[in-house]
């Protein structure tokens, strides 16, 4: 018998004995696991749920649900299990077919006893109390978020992507609300001071993806060709919205078009809606007919650097791209959520090529991928890109920069081994033949195997179903300069690749193309001393160690404008990364001499994506990587560099980039003063355009320094906030800033607390200020509390909460004794989850390489 059959057959077994006892310790486990999953789709099917929800005007006060949920059932040799992650008290009646059904709940399932359903047909009608985890309720507004198991939380249901259903939702709100969610309005009415909305029933969609959200909204249409689009948003400043809506509308557009010409697939979901939401956890949601954004995102600031207008034409491209990819076809079980994310972010790479003509698509794939993949992968917890789940309640923790940033690269390779037009012919059969369904990694590796000869499976097991991330080495210099993939720690793995390696000498140059592997290949048998430059164009996957004199050479001949190669920005881009990755690895220079290097490169460059990525870089190293003599050093140099270009870019999105990297570095007498009288208005730059949001940003730098008196500050911009959600966080976010730190312990404390911890993004912008470097000794004391509290960070937030909240917590330390901290907790914990251990070392492994390199 196989694997999946005996798993199948060993929890029908454990269901038909639940059904028949009432010990609790015979059961289902919590969550879903694998083999409920797998029963459930054997035996279940043509789902319908009919839910409605009475919400009050008070956060509160309880929402109030009846639901009647039609299935098939095709064997009755087992109890049903429906999901409620919830308290018992929060059902309150149970019905299969007209009569009150007696039912257990266990291990927050309810299960109901095969005798008390048929095969065939039923309906069991469930009255419950919804649960608040996942509605995201303000006092003005709530949304739901049940990516990836989170539906249960709210009301009862088989919670599992690979079954299927269609809703029928109808909501009961405030009068003054708005209401949206997958299907289209079929009704509006009201009862008193009660709106009654009444949705159409929606098409197949997996439990993840069904959505809500109802408040105190405006909402805006548009009719682009033949397509109604309305979008709500809480945006209060009206010249903000009328300078961003055409834009996000128009790009919506674009991006549903391209996708319905390369699938062949019209739009499958009818109405097309989005819901602009502040502090919304993730840059965007893929609900059909109802996409969930964060309102920054898409509400630019005047004059936004090219990479926020790329970054938000690429999230409404992602989220578009899902509703074909992920929505239409879903995999079958979570593991393979990887393949949903590579698509939209594939897709979405090309949709926005288009929009932007003057950008360098090439260079914008390398530094919007490469880097963050990397971050992962040089890691000690890296991960395959295709993992191991055993249960649903655990997949949150398979997001990451490996799905996000890794995974394009990886079917960027495959489109390159098999062409453009097999890509997108396999694709169109994929789409047409799971439409609707569900379908796993390798159903598409099948199809492609079947169209080419190439041994694409094999290929996958190294690239997609291994962690990790290969390295060579140059090895000659006089005779013959070679080289070859270093022997694997893992394996004996050989990756796969293509590579261009560009090489100079004192009276020429050129190019070798190679395909990589762990074999030994010459690059280049010089006629004088010659500088090697792998993987130049930027394609090639994996860290590439330069020598010392070529890195050098690449700083100090550093010219944008007179050498023709220099002139390349993929090529300036690719060696960036290189010396970066091989900084971070102790190969190059020491930090404060490689921030002197960045510095000068930076006044040189004029590609504004290679300038976003330098100030990043920058800046990890002012605050991570340097000591505080160091910094003292250097302050007021790194001031007066940034200033100078702040003033004299012609680039309105680069003044904008260039403010926010002085604002984070500022720390004289001198520069805290700018910021001070930006703040108060009292000096205005030419171009600069500061946003509510930035005046924000510089009331905490002045308070977080201590340059003026920081509640005076603190509470005027309170005040001057007018945008009411801004102003909540802001209340929320001030304690982490105070100069007591009694009022900062405080303020931890209170996030042991679930309910303080409900506006994930609130938390997220106050952690960094908690654990500053200005203040990270006083930090210290927070940081086991912090791990010992992320299990249940991860059972209570969202997807990539449990990351975010790491990172927020260890980026702002680079101290023995931070490290001391975490080495500690991992040794006591034996038996730690390994998925959140690997959060924990991806989280850490800047603050390890900050210790050595600080040596």
């Amino acid at each position: 018998m196989k694997i999946r059959s005996l798993l199948i057959f060993l929890v029908s077994v454990s269901l038909l004995n639940l059904s028949c006892k009432t010990n609790k310790e015979d059961v289902v486990e919590k969550g879903v696991s694998f083999p409920l999953n797998a029963y459930r789709k054997k035996t279940i099917d043509s789902i319908q749920y009919v839910i409605e929800l009475n919400i009050p005007s008070k956060k509160i006060e309880k929402i109030r649900g009846t639901q009647t949920i039609l299935f098939n059932l095709n064997t009755l040799d087992s109890a049903l299990v429906l999901d409620f992650s919830n308290d018992q008290s929060q059902i309150l009646s149970v019905k299969s077919g007209d009569k009150i059904a007696d039912y257990k709940f266990v291990n927050e399932h309810i299960i109901i006893n095969p005798g008390q359903l048929v095969k065939g047909k039923n309906r069991v009608t469930i009255e419950f109390i919804a649960g608040d985890l996942s509605l995201n309720r303000n006092e003005e507004y709530l949304y739901t978020l049940f990516v990836p198991d989170r539906a249960s939380t709210c009301f009862p249901l088989f919670d599992q992507p690979n079954l299927k259903a269609s809703y029928q939702l109808t909501l009961k709100t405030p009068g003054n609300w708005e209401a949206v969610s997958n299907g289209k309005l079929k009704e509006k009415a009201m009862s008193g001071d009660t709106s009654i909305y009444q949705f159409e029933e929606t098409k197949p969609i997996s439990s993840y993806l069904f959505a809500f959200a109802a408040g105190k909204f405006f909402k805006a249409t548009k009719t682009i060709g033949d397509r109604e689009m309305t979008m709500y948003y809480r945006e209060t400043d009206s010249v903000k919205v009328n300078r961003n809506r055409d834009e996000v509308f128009n790009l919506h557009a674009k991006a549903v078009t391209w996708l319905e010409e390369y699938t062949a697939i019209e739009y499958p979901f009818g109405k097309f809606d989005f819901v602009l939401l502040p502090s919304f956890q993730y840059g965007g949601m893929e609900h059909p007919g109802a996409v969930f954004y964060n309102e920054s995102a898409l509400f630019l600031d005047e004059n936004p650097p090219v990479n926020r207008q790329l970054a938000r034409a690429s999230v409404i491209a992602h989220e578009s791209a899902h509703m074909w990819f992920g929505d239409l076809v879903t995999m079958d079980w979570f593991n393979d959520v990887w393949l949903k994310e590579v698509f939209a972010n594939f897709m979405a790479a090309k949709i926005v090529h288009p929009s932007f003509p003057q950008i360098n698509h090439k260079l914008r794939f390398l530094l919007a991928h490469y880097p963050r993949a990397y971050e992962v992968d040089r890691s000690a917890g890296t991960n395959p890109i295709l993992q191991n789940l055993g249960n649903l309640k655990n997949a949150g923790t398979l997001y990451g920069g490996i799905i996000y940033q890794k995974a394009p690269i990886v079917m960027r390779q495959l489109e390159k081994k098999i062409g453009q037009d097999m890509m997108r012919e396999s694709l169109r059969e994929y789409l047409k033949k799971y439409s609707f369904g569900n379908a796993r990694w390798d159903d598409l590796i099948g199809i492609i195997d079947k169209k080419s000869p190439l041994d694409i499976a094999d290929w996958s097991n190294v690239w997609v179903k291994t962690p990790g991330m290969p390295e060579y080495e140059l090895i000659g210099e006089k005779e013959e300069i070679e080289i070859r993939q270093k022997q694997d720690s893992v394996s004996d793995r050989v990756w796969q690749q293509p590579a261009v390696v560009f090489w100079k000498e004192k009276f020429a140059e050129g190019k070798v193309n190679l395909n990589l592997s762990n074999q030994l290949q010459s690059v280049r048998k010089p006629d004088f001393p010659a500088m090697v430059f792998p993987n130049s164009d930027g394609e090639a996957y994996g860290y590439f160690k330069m020598d010392s004199v070529s890195e050098d050479y690449f700083f100090l001949r550093y010219d944008t404008t007179k050498d023709t190669t220099f002139a390349n920005p993929v090529f300036r881009g690719a060696m960036l990364v290189n010396i970066w990755e091989g900084f971070l690895r102790g190969d190059g220079a020491k930090p404060e001499r490689y921030l002197i290097y960045l510095s000068d490169v930076l006044q040189k460059e004029d590609n504004a994506l290679i300038s976003d990525y330098l100030l990043g870089n920058i800046q990890t190293i002012w605050w991570t990587f340097l000591t505080d003599q160091q910094r003292k050093r250097n302050q007021e140099n790194i001031e007066q560099i940034l200033w100078s270009l702040l003033e004299k870019t012609p680039d309105k999105g680069m003044k904008n980039s260039y403010f926010r990297a002085f604002r984070n570095v500022a720390l004289t007498e001198s520069g805290l003063r700018k910021l001070e009288v930006l703040w108060n208005d009292q000096l205005k730059v030419k171009d600069l355009v500061l946003s509510e949001d930035d005046k924000i940003s510089l009331a905490y730098e002045l308070a977080l320094k201590g340059h003026v008196d920081a509640k005076g500050v603190l509470a005027k911009q309170l005040s001057n906030t007018k945008n009411p959600d801004r102003r909540a966080k802001m209340e929320f976010v001030i304690p982490a800033i105070s100069q007591d730190e009694v009022e900062r312990d405080k303020f931890f404390e209170s996030l042991r607390k679930e309910e303080n911890r409900e506006h994930e993004a609130w938390v997220l912008e106050a952690l960094p200020f908690l654990h500053h470097p200005l203040r990270s000794k006083s930090a210290l004391k927070y940081l086991r509390p912090s791990l010992d509290l992320l299990q249940e960070v991860q059972l209570t937030g969202d997807i990539f909460f449990p990351q975010r909240w790491l990172h927020s917590t260890f980026s702002g330390h680079s101290e023995k004794e931070a490290a001391n901290i975490v080495n500690t907790f991992l040794k006591e914990k034996g038996d730690y989850p390994y998925y959140l251990k690997n959060k924990i070392l991806q989280s850490t492994d800047l603050l390890d390489r900050a210790i050595k390199l600080k040596q």
